[in-house]
């Protein structure tokens, strides 16, 4: 594995070299014949779309188009960068996949990762963000894990899907995201996947991180990294930078459910209280009085609070018994409650993980 050292080194490295008239980053892989093995799994969406015409750029049948076609459209270039392998996990709209396949998900990324250098998934933006980190917060390994996918259907002109899946490929056998868990590749963007979330229907520039900027960039120059998760800190040990959410000490079937309750002006407390069966909720926003009223009456179910505008962080009165989210967002800290609470109930627990790797700080 390699040492904390190792990595910021190779965080630091920036500069280009050139040669026969073409740039190429000093830490991209090395060309033709690289040993570097890079699977790939296939989700569907937008990126796997296909349109009517090619001018339709927001009207199409996602997921209609399996990983190894896009992938072999990307040849012979592709295989100057890596040996790709290729499968399919689903082709449909990100939305209509489960925590439960997330799950799924995560347990054949962990397989993946034993025979092959990196894993690159592709998949729908829709619910990105959420995928992306609940591979950040359950996968085990320290290699390279990115996920990316597109705003335009891959038969659009001008779709973003070729290089996304070209860049993405690239940065995984790069190895320069190693210990950083997972990232999101997408528009030229390197984005930490606890921090990046979309914030538009149809641009291709949509994810972002509000507050703290992207990892880095990919281009033809190169791959330039100027930052890294707070994580990376403890790549030299290995039971410290795991989470403590390893999949095979948690069955599939006991996966709790948690759900988000958003706070607005006069908001009733009849979601709170028809929340039958949730073992936690998580709170978008400062609770109206009715929510907090029937929330303060709600047994057994854990509370957590989280901003609803997109950045800040949220502290709570520890009298209150209920947790702060940090600057989670809300569906962000749903997953990281869901995980939690399949591991205890134990409420100084769930804070301190909250605190410790929701919130991990240098």
């Amino acid at each position: 594995m390699p040492t904390v050292a190792k990595i910021a080194a190779t965080i630091a490295l920036a500069g280009t070299v050139s040669g026969a008239g073409i740039c190429v980053s000093a830490a991209d892989p090395a060309p033709a014949g690289s040993a570097q093995r890079v699977a790939v799994i296939g989700l569907g969406g937008t990126i796997a779309g296909t349109s009517d015409r090619r001018t339709d750029l927001e009207t199409y049948r996602p997921g209609t188009r399996p990983i190894g076609e896009l992938v072999d459209s990307l040849r012979p270039e592709i295989g100057d960068v890596a040996a790709v392998s290729t499968e399919d996990f689903g082709q449909k709209g990100s939305g209509e996949y489960t925590v439960t396949d997330l799950y799924d998900l995560s347990q054949l990324v962990e397989r993946r990762l034993r025979d092959h250098d990196s894993v690159v998934v592709s998949t729908g933006s829709a619910t990105m963000e959420e995928l992306g980190y609940f591979l950040d917060l359950t996968v085990r390994s320290p290699k390279p894990v990115v996920v990316t996918g597109a705003m335009r259907p891959w038969t659009a002109i001008g779709s973003d899907g070729p290089v996304n899946l070209y860049n993405a490929i690239r940065l995984a056998a790069s190895d320069r995201t190693t210990c950083f868990g997972t990232v999101i590749a997408l528009n030229d963007q390197i984005l930490p996947a606890r921090d990046a979330t979309k914030t538009d229907s149809t641009r291709v520039h949509t994810f972002t991180t509000y507050e703290y900027g992207d990892l880095g960039t990919i281009d033809q120059a190169g791959i330039r990294v100027q930052r890294a998760p707070a994580r990376v800190q403890r790549c030299d040990d290995p039971a410290r930078w795991a989470t403590p959410f390893d999949l095979t000490t948690i069955p599939r079937d006991t996966l709790p459910r948690v759900d988000i309750a958003q706070s607005y002006l006069d908001a009733p407390a009849e979601p709170i209280t028809a929340a039958v069966g949730a073992k936690g909720i998580v709170f978008a926003g400062t609770p109206s009085p009715s929510q907090a009223n029937a929330a303060m009456a709600t047994k057994a179910i854990t509370m957590v609070a989280t901003n609803g505008y997109g950045s800040g962080a949220i502290t709570v009165d520890p009298k209150m018994g209920v947790v702060s989210g940090g600057d989670l967002a809300p569906k962000k800290a749903r997953l990281l409650l869901l995980l939690a609470l399949s591991k205890t109930a134990d409420h100084g627990q769930i804070v301190a993980w909250f605190r410790d790797y929701g919130n991990q700080q240098f």
